[in-house]
């Protein structure tokens, strides 16, 4: 069994997968909800399936970049969870498990966005290179006039704020918001030997999401 959990944006999800491939999930979007929805949706999961936290293989956590309060409560259940208990944790960058169902065979270009205010985007592109192979790029903050200049006719945008890219819809481009956002995901990536790859082992007492703060927006570093 292992219980994945997603909190970096207004979607607070839950999931656990279970042996021959079925995932139930626990999933309620809106603000503020992480504070109590992370603890209930994940207690209701074990209790429901007869399980203890020991019982799990593996508890997975989407580590950002994204919202601090989302983040910083999914951490804090994750140390409570694991505290004094031998489950190994490991975490993959939001913006990659937000593209995980849509790595499909065929080759394509997604685009994983998450808001960060002002005029910007964290942004991560995912290429889809062969049935086996895909290139991921490092999750930054840019520009979104940087960001619209790398757009193909035929990409995939996903996530949230993708709505201040404004590009022009009859470009046969896809569109996908919050709705593709899962715990689930990164239960699917775990599973997918080219994701599999990108997920990193953490220390449960020491580790720190990716969070999200404004002076990294304000960083002229990060400019383009």
């Amino acid at each position: 069994m292992i219980l994945a959990i997603e909190t970096s944006t207004p979607v607070c999800s839950v999931a656990l997968g279970k042996p021959g491939g079925a995932i139930i999930e626990k999933r309620i979007e809106g603000r503020g909800v992480h504070s109590e929805s992370t603890f209930t949706f994940t207690q209701e999961l074990l209790q429901n399936n007869d399980l203890n936290v020991q019982d799990l293989e593996a508890i997975l956590f989407s580590n950002g970049p994204g919202s601090y309060t989302g983040l910083r409560i999914g951490a804090a259940a994750i140390k409570g969870l694991l505290f004094g208990r031998n489950v190994p944790l490991y975490t993959l960058s939001s913006l990659l498990s937000f593209s995980v169902p849509l790595l499909s065979a065929e080759k394509r270009t997604i685009h994983s966005v998450i808001d960060a205010r002002r005029e910007h985007l964290y942004h991560q592109k995912i290429e889809r290179i062969n049935s086996a192979d895909i290139h991921v790029s490092i999750p930054a903050v840019r520009e979104i006039e940087v960001i619209k200049k790398e757009i193909m006719s035929g990409d995939v945008i996903i996530g949230t704020g993708w709505d201040r890219l404004d590009v022009k819809k009859n470009e046969n481009i896809t569109f996908l918001g919050k709705k593709e956002i899962s715990a689930k995901n990164l239960i699917i990536g775990w599973d997918n030997e080219s994701v599999k790859a990108y997920f990193k082992q953490q220390n449960a007492e020491s580790f720190e999401p990716d969070y999200l703060t404004l002076s990294q927006i304000n960083n002229s570093a990060i400019r383009e």
